[in-house]
């Protein structure tokens, strides 16, 4: 718990300077999904057909991140989006991301209310390193370790 009220007093005294990945003007994901990458390059939003019913503009700005976390904070604008289905968030760990632990230690955690809670559906591929959940609004996600 300790560790929730901290990453959510952290994450509300940042200031979101975008260093994030924005569709160009007038490009938007609709009907059809598609995919919505960081300009890092290591978070990325996967929205299959039919989670959106109009076309709508989302980006993923990137701010640091908390302290205890092992990631930069990404920040899926327009907070607070709601999908028809759910969508896949994943993240691509490196040793870096995971300190030492093991990949299963990893958890993508997401802004909620002024805390923080756990991303149901977690899946980890270890061999691809890649660290996933599925989401059905968009908001803050950071990655912790467990552990």
């Amino acid at each position: 718990m300790l560790l929730r009220t901290a990453f959510a007093a952290l994450a509300l005294a940042s200031s979101f300077v975008a260093t994030g990945c924005d569709l160009a003007a007038g490009d938007g994901i609709g009907r059809d999904g598609g995919v919505v990458v960081s300009d890092d390059g290591r978070l990325s939003i996967e929205i299959p057909a039919g989670a959106l019913d109009h076309e709508v503009e989302i980006s993923i700005d990137i701010v640091a991140g908390p302290d205890g976390s092992a990631s930069d904070l990404y920040v899926m604008q327009p907070m607070g989006l709601v999908f028809e289905r759910p969508v896949v968030v994943s993240f691509d760990y490196d040793a870096e991301t995971l300190g030492g632990a093991e990949a299963d230690d990893l958890s993508l955690v997401a802004e909620r209310d002024a805390d923080w809670a756990y991303l149901g559906d977690q899946r980890v591929d270890a061999d691809d390193q890649v660290l996933s959940a599925r989401i059905l609004s968009l908001s803050a996600v950071t990655v912790v370790v467990e552990g």
